[in-house]
């Protein structure tokens, strides 16, 4: 009793919001991700622990007031994530137990049978080394939301979590019984890959019981679109702060969508190289490091009580079109004042109309706004159109 109060006074302390506790054989008929012992044999509990994120700078991001800030957030709210596990990994392990932190994101196990890769360019399943979600939902913090994400009774799904797994038997917490989740749906309406279904379902076992949720779509069409390639809402009126787009919908064959994530993000200098392969810690702790995020609508969206989740598809809905303009900038104007170029990226571009019919006139803004920005797609697709000899 006294080191499970321990290890949550460290969490909550540290910055933790919630902090629950599970022995690991809750998991045991849980998916493979939920499988402690892949990265420890000797676990016995898990100690899950969540931060909810800013609402005002959710609602500037969803309003598209305000890209980068929301970006900033997400590196503080890891950055706090690693102190806690950091301080309770020390603990344990100066107790004589052993204890690991999984990852927070960015780490996942090899996949592909034979021929199995770690490349990130080609993963298309993303089976983390522990799924922090299942992990949760174990530890009582919350249950799965129809879009699949943790849902907290106290912050909705807008929240980040940590775990740790350690060899010490700790006191476990009660499973969350009441469903946070009304089964509302209106996760599904803000995705613009419409990964989730709105009436088919999948589940989960975990401690015993089953947990359902929406049915999934093949995880490629989340790397598309998550992935900032295409940020485009299925009604063409709104989207992500992505300005890039691919045909839509896409493919029905689930190998076609996959072939098309694989090109995507080969074309994609921002998953080239080390930057492919860098982890949430290298990440977040890197000051120069800008976070660049676009989506993740399914999860901000989604707070406790529904007349809020209301409000913020609203507010997403009415926010318009982000496009790159010619001084490299990122903005949301009306669909209508929009227009779509092609590039030799896997990808389309939306540009002002405006811009776009006298292109041949702005090589040199083009070629200024491609050092100005902070993303490295922009400056591939900026200098691209400042090439161009003709408009578009």
């Amino acid at each position: 009793m006294e080191l499970s109060s321990q290890v949550k006074a460290i969490a909550l302390e540290s910055g933790a919001a919630l902090v629950g506790i599970a022995p690991a054989e809750r998991l045991a008929a849980a998916p493979p991700s939920a499988h402690p012992d892949y990265l420890l044999p000797s676990t016995q509990s898990i100690i899950s622990f969540v931060i909810p994120l800013d609402r005002k700078i959710i609602r500037d991001f969803l309003s598209k007031k305000d890209w980068l800030t929301h970006g900033t957030d997400h590196k503080r709210i890891y950055r706090e994530l690693y102190t806690i596990s950091d301080r309770l990994v020390d603990f344990l392990k100066g107790k004589g137990f052993k204890a690991i932190r999984p990852d927070m994101n960015n780490v996942y196990r090899p996949e592909g049978g034979s021929s199995q890769t770690t490349d990130m360019a080609n993963m298309v399943d993303m089976v983390p080394d522990f799924s922090h979600r299942y992990g949760a939902v174990a530890a009582g913090l919350g249950r799965l939301g129809w879009s699949g994400n943790l849902m907290t009774p106290q912050f909705g799904s807008a929240v980040f979590i940590g775990s740790v797994l350690t060899s010490a038997v700790l006191d476990p917490d009660p499973l969350l019984e009441e469903d946070p989740c009304d089964k509302c749906k209106l996760c599904t309406t803000v995705c613009p890959a419409e990964m989730m279904d709105k009436k088919e379902t999948m589940s989960v076992t975990i401690a015993g019981r089953e947990y359902s949720y929406g049915k999934k779509e093949t995880n490629a069409r989340c790397i598309i679109s998550c992935g900032h390639s295409h940020g485009l809402g299925p009604n063409k009126t709104w989207s992500t702060w992505s300005p890039y787009h691919t045909d839509y919908p896409f493919p029905k064959e689930v190998a076609e969508v996959i072939a098309l994530s694989r090109r995507i993000r080969a074309a994609d200098p921002d998953l080239q190289g080390k930057r492919a392969v860098l982890t949430q810690r290298d990440k977040c702790f890197d000051p120069n490091e800008v976070y660049i995020n676009t989506c993740g609508n399914c999860g901000l969206i989604c707070w406790e009580k529904k007349e809020d989740r209301e409000e913020n598809r609203r507010i997403l809905l009415n926010s318009g079109v982000v496009v790159l303009t010619a001084e490299g900038k990122r903005i949301a104007v009306p669909a209508e004042e929009t227009i779509e170029i092609d590039t030799p990226y896997e990808v389309k571009v939306a540009m002002l109309r405006q811009e776009a019919r006298a292109l041949p006139k702005l090589t040199d803004s083009l070629k200024e706004g491609a050092l100005a920005t902070r993303v490295t797609r922009d400056t591939q697709i900026l200098n691209y159109l400042a090439s161009l000899p003709v408009a578009t």
